[in-house]
């Protein structure tokens, strides 16, 4: 067989598995840090994935851009160094362990060596957590620029499976096929996912992805009809979840689908085409017609002006004091939940728990310190850089860099990666971005755009078809 062929034949394998990891993760990882037996089902898949790609492992490790390798190996081992135990005299030195030596004082075990992380279990759990998104990476970022679009479709294809889903569930009142207990008579449309900022991410996530895998330089009716259709259910998706988040951040599929359309040259239309969009059009416009008098719908643009009882910016306000008491250190991955309660202002009191920071970066200063901030700017700054870069370039890295910024800017009023099927999508993005660079020579350029329209050429490696090229390049 040649070698050409046993390397597509590689390629893509890898790719079906990590299609695979994808809808497992979907399947089994949407219920967050809660549901620890769905999310080991993903884990357990990752290992397995992992296990039998070993080399692609050792090739990603040694041969990806090393800004992107040093953050990985650094986000990898942070909770692994947060579980080494220390003896009294460091543990008990630290910042913000006073309540906890005083218990042990109490119980007499002040003696005992204690990991640096308070909460270890949790610790542990969040380093498990990684091991999908790490698979997701290693399998898909040396993958060629097809497999990679055809990886962006099963991105949407899963963003159709929770809104269908979740439209079975608004049916029978969230009483049937629902996969968590605490979605038991809900209003929104869950899906999967046992949050409605997660699932409405995911759906805006699809956006994205259905962005960037549209084509451009020749737009079928097929595609225009097709794309809208499912367009325009991820959008109806996404207001039935009733998340005020997602449907602000409905913003950046759109700014990315004009960014795209702007950035390279407008696509000749034939009369099939421009049919078709019209058609398209109408469709929008008369579904849009219909869901302004939905109660559904109604109800999901209320909550924009239920903001009295918004309790985020109370407890990013006592989450500010506890990184006070916790810096430069931290407390430990996981350990939110435990260490908060300390530093909640009485007068911040309700009747549940935070559990959360619902901001990621307050939550990751808290837990890790000065190293989780440095953490989180470098992927800033890297993701950033790259990610110009794929603006520039187009193709599947230009869907990467919109998914970067969905992820980033629900960040800042909740914990979407703290869910396994995000984390996932995380890891493939990040690979569908470095591959998008090229790795191997193949660079993902807009191959829709009038760049390639420019490139000239190439003539056969034959001697007399490079004559005759030549030959006509004089004659001009």
């Amino acid at each position: 067989m040649p070698k050409g062929r046993v390397a597509g034949f590689r390629a893509s394998s890898r790719a079906v598995q990590a299609g695979f990891l994808v809808l497992a993760a979907l399947l089994f990882g949407g219920g967050g840090s809660g549901a620890g037996l769905a999310n080991l089902v993903v884990q357990l898949v990752a290992l397995a994935l992992l296990a039998v790609n070993g080399s692609a492992v050792s090739a990603f490790f040694r041969s990806a851009p090393r800004g992107f390798v040093v953050l990985i190996g650094m986000t990898l081992i942070l909770p692994l160094l947060q579980l080494v135990p220390l003896p009294p005299a460091i543990w008990q030195a630290l910042p913000g362990r006073e309540f906890a030596a005083q218990a042990l004082e109490v119980t007499g075990g002040a003696d005992v060596w204690m990991p640096f992380s308070l909460e270890p279990n949790r610790t542990a759990i969040a380093f498990l957590s990684l091991i999908p998104a790490l698979a997701a990476l290693v399998l898909a970022w040396q993958l060629p620029r097809e497999d990679r679009r055809g990886l962006l479709m099963v991105v949407v294809a899963c963003g159709l499976v929770v809104v269908l889903l979740g439209a079975q569930q608004l049916a029978s009142g969230n009483r049937h096929l629902v996969f968590y207990a605490e979605n038991l008579g809900s209003p929104d449309l869950q899906g999967t996912f046992a949050n409605r900022n997660t699932g409405g991410l995911m759906l805006n996530i699809a956006l994205v992805a259905l962005v960037g895998v549209f084509p451009l330089r020749q737009i079928r009716a097929i595609w225009t009809l097709g794309g809208m259709a499912t367009a325009v259910l991820l959008i109806v998706g996404v207001v039935l979840t009733r998340s005020r988040s997602s449907m602000t951040l409905l913003l950046v599929p759109a700014a990315l689908a004009l960014w795209r359309w702007l950035r390279w040259r407008r696509p000749a239309f034939n009369r099939r085409a421009a049919f078709a969009l019209a058609a398209a059009l109408v469709v929008v416009a008369g579904a849009a017609g219909v869901l302004a008098t939905n109660q559904r719908v109604q109800s999901a643009f209320g909550r924009f002006d239920a903001v009295e009882d918004e309790q985020r910016p109370l407890i990013w306000k006592d989450t500010v004091v506890a990184i006070g008491r916790f810096m430069p250190v931290g407390s430990g991955i996981g350990s939110f939940d435990d260490v908060f309660q300390a530093d909640e202002a009485l007068e911040n009191l309700s009747y549940g728990r935070a559990q959360r920071a619902h901001d990621d970066f307050l939550e990751a200063a808290l837990e890790s310190g000065l190293v989780g901030i440095a953490l989180v700017l470098g992927w800033a700054f890297v993701l950033a850089r790259s990610g110009v870069q794929a603006l520039l370039r187009g193709g599947s890295g230009l869907a990467a860099v919109g998914i970067f910024a969905l992820i980033a800017l629900q960040s800042i009023t909740d914990y979407p990666l703290r869910s396994q099927t995000l984390l996932c999508l995380f890891g493939l993005m990040l690979a569908l971005l470095i591959g998008s660079q090229g790795p191997n020579g193949e660079a993902d350029g807009e191959e829709d755009g009038a760049r390639s329209a420019q490139r000239p050429r190439r003539t056969s490696g034959r001697p007399d078809a490079a004559r005759h090229s030549s030959t006509d390049l004089l004659k001009r």
